[in-house]
């Protein structure tokens, strides 16, 4: 399954019969924003104060009042006080959902819970992320790998079954059967029929899928499978904040969920809202503007991101800092512009924060 919609890492599983208690940690998800400075990476406040000192190979976004860094070749995790809480002893690991992360050792995968412990054994061949309570995981079986549930215990809520499986999202998960993808709920149930070439998560109350194989086009369906935005864009993005972007030979428009353009202009990019404002180019320029196509803050920046929280990434003659809702620059641009940590904290902040 081509996965539209993968976060960092993930990979899957097979749950131990045993269940581990553990203690649910409080977590302080005080703001902090990765930053790359000279090649290593750090954290800072949206002031642009360097907050947790850049000394990690690699990082990534707090998710959950933690964040995985590299330390000596392993990953672990640090609070937002950069006090390593969880040892670093992982090949690659997860950010945090649902309490939950995707650890692997070797050549198979576990998750743990906030305070390190184990909730699974190294089990999984692969694995997704937690969301509304379970997780997707791949699990060696006769004939192949098999794709299932798991619930927080670890156990499995939905047997292993699908040649491929994503995440859930507001009450749906794709799933692939033969080489189809279709749609099932939190008890199994295929509720969309497999019929899709590829299908991405819900938001908003539609998921994008594409039609007529590998080249062929995206729409939108509804929970009940209707294409209520027929397949007739070459790419889409899943919506955020009600607006979905498209593409129909070589521009890009901005649609409602009915399928309306919002402006009457096109961008050479997609681009996304968060918190009522989406960066967009104009003649080679970033700026910031609203639903209605109004620009609020004016183009002037090389490149930006996504709102969180009020604060947004952009570049100034070549290095990153951070402005308000204003335009102001409230963090002095002098951090790495690292595509690859702006990519993650935007996927992140669009797919899995619940209050985007």
């Amino acid at each position: 399954m081509k996965r539209l919609i993968l976060l960092c890492l993930v990979a899957l599983c097979v749950a131990t019969g045993c269940h581990r208690e553990e203690k649910v940690v409080k977590l302080d998800n005080s703001y902090r924003f990765l930053v790359n400075f000279n090649g290593k990476y750090g954290y800072c406040d949206p002031t642009g104060t360097t907050v947790i000192p850049p000394q990690f190979d690699s990082a990534s976004v707090f998710s959950e009042g933690l964040a995985v860094v590299q330390v000596n070749g392993k990953n672990g995790f640090i609070d937002v006080n950069g006090k390593l809480v969880i040892p670093a002893t992982f090949e690659s690991a997860s950010p945090f959902l649902n309490g939950r992360a995707a650890v692997r050792k070797g050549s198979r995968y576990a998750y743990i819970g906030q305070s390190g412990k184990e909730i699974t054994g190294y089990d999984f061949v692969s694995t997704f992320i937690y969301t509304e309570g379970v997780a997707a995981v791949i699990v060696p079986e006769k004939g192949g790998n098999k794709a299932g549930f798991i619930d927080q215990e670890g156990k499995f809520a939905i047997k292993p079954q699908f040649d491929d499986a994503s995440h859930f999202s507001e009450g749906l998960a794709a799933v692939k059967v033969g080489k189809n993808h279709g749609y099932i709920d939190k008890s199994g149930k295929m509720v969309i029929p497999p019929q899709f070439y590829d299908a991405a998560m819900f938001r908003d109350g539609l998921a994008m899928v594409k039609v007529n194989g590998k080249f062929g086009k995206v729409g939108y369906v509804d929970k009940t499978g209707n294409l209520v935005i027929p397949a007739q864009y070459d790419q889409g993005t899943s919506f955020n904040n009600g607006v979905a972007a498209v593409r129909q030979e070589k521009n890009w428009t901005l649609i409602d969920r009915t399928g309306k353009p919002i402006t009457d202009k096109s961008y050479p990019n997609p681009t996304l809202f968060s918190e009522g404002l989406a960066p967009v180019m104009v003649e080679n320029q970033v700026g910031y503007m609203d639903k209605t196509g109004k620009m609020v803050i004016k183009p002037q920046f090389e490149s930006g991101s996504i709102f969180v929280d009020g604060y947004a990434p952009v570049r100034v003659n070549g290095k990153c800092g951070l402005i308000n809702k204003e335009g102001k620059l409230v963090a002095e641009p002098r951090f790495v512009w690292d595509q690859r940590a702006i990519d993650q904290y935007t996927h992140y902040n669009t797919h899995f924060r619940k209050d985007q």
